[in-house]
């Protein structure tokens, strides 16, 4: 692209904005980026951790029900705490905190 091609998209895009701001200010960057808030309502890793971890570990207790050779209380512990670990590391998934 020549330096006369730049300059004409500048002029343009200039014209578009409203009067004092420069098409540099519109571009968010890290620093100044909205930051989503964490809401207070549990919409965060320890509440979606525990509600994986009762979700699950009652699943377990199910299997554990089913089958004769789990007993009821090491399936769904089992379960619970597992899911419990791995929701800590890995998070809400995004559909959880909308």
């Amino acid at each position: 692209m020549a330096d006369d091609d730049i300059e004409k998209l500048l002029k343009e895009i200039n014209a578009a904005n409203p009067p004092g701001q420069s098409a540099a200010a519109q571009v968010p960057t890290k620093k100044n980026a909205v930051k989503k808030s964490e809401s207070p309502s549990g919409s965060g890793r320890f509440p979606f951790a525990v509600a994986s971890g009762v979700v699950v570990g009652g699943s377990g207790a199910i299997f554990g029900l089913l089958f004769p050779f789990f007993t009821i209380i090491q399936t769904g512990l089992t379960a619970a705490v597992a899911s419990f670990i791995t929701a800590m590391i890995a998070g809400p998934p995004r559909w959880f905190s909308s």
